[in-house]
Formats: structure tokens, C-alpha cells, sequence
């Protein structure tokens, strides 16, 4: 064999290992991320800015205020979240056959990634706090997947509560699903009357032939606790038993306190409105735990609600501080606790604001078109 077959032959091996190898990363089970540095993400700002069509792309907001888009395009991008290290972000979008699907990307644009496959959307990304899991709605069922896109599992209802849930609710369909330990997940599911609140222990859900229901109402929205087995609620026209047979609906902000014990709650009414003239949505708890941030609602006669404010409580009980006034929109906490990013304004013009919690400092990160959903990173 000559010199010259030698070469030929070599680079067509070469050709072949690097197509086999873009097959392969093109798959999710076979991401490989190569790249050893990743950018520190200490203060940086993921959220969502939505186009006249009103699609998403996703942008990170640096420190020094400049602006970073990572995606630009005619797809929609949602829900973005944090890795629990700051590397990385995954989001729900339909980049791929119009079919929402679970992404991830590094924080400066890189490695734009697809995680899971398949028939039926998949929204509502969240890491697990360890950072192996990414918990998720997959054709409106609660179902985790493992941060490589390998292991998927049906957690709410679990297959054996499919039957009774569909018998009881009819459709079955969550919005999203929070979890701080593998085993012990809220959800909040979408019925007929509204939404409720309703919690799964995967070791009592073998026994048990639909999850249990928390709190009800109009709107329910919920939070774990960074540290520690507490789940605070939040209600919008929430049902409260008056009597065995009588029951009224309030707003509400409510801490579950499932630390001493999973099966029997202590259960804690951290701000009541019993006239159902107000609601409470969007809580989020401080890093510490010490507080929980919130949005303050109006509800009108006729249900609607209208965005009063940003409202901070402490979660041992206490009167909620208004922060801001305004149309306030999903909270998020800084690693720190010593300030909240948030969106405010009008739908088609909403912005990204960060403020400290005595209501000073009133930061606006961007200034023009339509923004949502900002997440600060974990990076301390």
C-alpha cells in the first residue's frame, strides 16, 4: 500500500469517526460536553423576551447590564431554569417539529442541546437540587427525566392512579411540579373548577390510588423550601371548610410543614383574605428560608384578578411588606436573599426589574419590548 492510499485511508476513517460522533451528540442519551471552563455566572439573569407574535427567545442579563441572547429565532422558547451549579439552563421549545421539547444551553449560548424525544409536549423544566434530575410536564403528567435524557419516569399520577385520577378528573393535565427530595413532589394540577395543590410520596403512592389533595381554589401556585421539608401554598379563591358541610372561599397564603412528619402535616395560615377580595400567587422563598416573597392580587367580582404588588412575609408569621406596587409578575430571590428580580408592566411591555427589600435601589435591567419569567442564577 502506498504512501499516498495510507493518507486516503486515514482521512476517510477521520470523516467517519467525526460524523459518527455528531450522530451521536445529535442524540440526547449521547451529549458529550467537552468544554472544561464554563463562564462564571455569578449574577447573571436568564428570562424570556417574547416577540410581537408573542414567542420566546431566550436572554441572560450580565452584571455589568449588557445583554446576552442566546436564542433568536421564529421558534418559542419557555420556562427557563438553573442547573443547581450555575453551568447551565434548560427550557421547554418547539425548535424541533413544532413539539415542545426539553433544551439545555450553556449560560454564554453554547452546546444548545436536546434532552428528551418523543411524541406529546414537555414544559415546565426544574432541576432537582442535586442537579441529576430535571422534574417536568410531559403530555400534562408529572414525569422526571435524568440530566443526560436517558431515564424518564411517570411520577403524578404514578401508572397504578392513572384509571381512578381519570375517572375522578376526567383529563389529566399539571401545569408544573416542584420537589426537593426524590421522593416527595407537589404539583399543581389544572381541573375543572380551577387548580389545586396535591403531593405525592412515591413510598405511600404505591398504596394509594390518587395523590392528596392540599389546598383548591381558582389558582394555586406553590414553593419548596431550599432547606428542609416546608411547602408554602398560595390561593386564589382557595376553598376553607367552615363546617362539614359548608365551605367559603378565601385568598391565601399557607406554609405545610412536613418536617416531624410526612403523613400529618403541621399546617400554618401565614395571610388570610376572608372576604376572597384578595389572592396570593408566584410565592417564592429566600435562599434562608426566612421569608417568602409573593404576588399581591385584587380579585374583582367577576374573578378577575388584577396585579397589586410585590409582597415579602416572614415564614414564621408575621404581616406581609409591600416591596413595590405595580403589575408584578413571578419573583425570584438573589443567591444572597438581599434582593428580588422580577417582571413588571403591562403584558407587551413588561421589564426586568431587581430591587433590594426595603423597596430602594430600583434597578430596570432592560427597557424595551415584552420580558418574563427572569431566574437568577445559583452562582455564588
Amino acid at each position: 500500500m502506498t504512501r499516498r492510499e495510507r493518507t486516503l485511508i486515514g482521512l476517510l476513517v477521520a470523516v467517519v469517526l467525526v460524523a459518527i460522533l455528531a450522530l451521536i451528540r445529535s442524540q440526547p442519551w449521547g451529549r458529550i460536553d467537552i468544554r472544561l471552563i464554563k463562564p462564571n455566572t455569578k449574577d447573571w439573569i436568564a428570562c424570556i423576551r417574547l416577540n410581537q407574535e408573542g414567542k420566546g427567545d431566550l436572554l441572560v442579563i450580565k452584571p455589568d447590564g449588557s445583554l446576552l441572547p442566546l436564542t433568536d429565532d421564529a421558534h418559542d422558547d419557555q420556562s427557563p431554569n438553573w442547573s443547581p451549579d450555575g453551568t447551565k439552563l434548560v427550557f421547554a421549545s418547539n425548535r424541533r417539529e413544532e413539539v415542545y421539547q426539553l433544551w439545555t444551553i450553556d449560560p454564554d449560548g453554547k452546546n444548545l442541546s436536546q434532552l428528551t424525544i418523543g411524541g406529546g409536549a414537555k414544559q415546565a423544566p426544574r432541576y432537582d437540587p442535586d442537579g441529576r434530575h430535571i422534574l417536568h410536564i410531559a403530555q400534562g403528567l408529572v414525569t422526571d427525566i435524568d440530566s443526560k435524557g436517558v431515564h424518564a419516569r411517570q411520577l403524578i399520577p404514578l401508572p397504578h392512579q392513572m384509571e381512578q385520577v381519570r375517572e375522578q378528573y376526567d383529563q389529566v393535565a399539571f401545569r408544573y411540579a416542584q420537589r426537593v427530595v426524590e421522593d416527595f413532589i407537589a404539583a399543581v394540577q389544572i381541573i375543572d373548577e380551577g387548580e389545586q395543590a396535591v403531593l405525592q410520596d412515591l413510598e405511600m403512592g404505591e398504596r394509594l390510588f390518587a395523590p392528596p389533595v392540599l389546598l383548591k381554589g381558582e389558582r394555586v401556585d406553590i414553593d419548596w423550601a431550599h432547606q428542609g421539608l416546608q411547602l408554602v401554598v398560595a390561593g386564589v379563591a382557595a376553598e376553607q371548610a367552615i363546617s362539614e358541610n359548608e365551605v367559603r372561599q378565601v385568598g391565601v397564603l399557607g406554609l405545610f410543614d412536613f418536617t416531624e412528619n410526612r403523613k400529618e402535616p403541621r399546617v400554618i395560615p401565614l395571610w388570610v383574605s376572608l372576604d376572597n377580595s384578595e389572592g396570593a400567587i408566584e410565592p417564592a422563598w429566600s435562599p434562608d428560608g426566612s421569608r417568602i416573597a409573593f404576588v399581591m392580587c385584587e380579585r374583582r367580582s367577576n374573578g378577575q384578578l388584577v396585579r397589586k404588588g410585590l409582597m415579602v412575609i416572614p415564614s414564621d408569621g408575621g404581616s406581609p411588606t409591600e416591596i413595590i406596587a405595580g403589575e408584578v409578575y413571578t419573583p425570584d430571590w438573589s443567591p444572597d436573599g438581599q434582593r428580588l428580580v422580577f417582571a413588571m408592566g403591562q403584558p407587551g411591555a413588561r421589564q426586568i426589574y431587581t430591587i433590594k427589600l426595603d423597596g430602594t435601589d430600583l434597578k430596570p435591567l432592560t427597557t424595551s419590548g415584552d420580558h418574563i419569567s427572569p431566574r437568577w442564577s445559583p452562582k455564588q
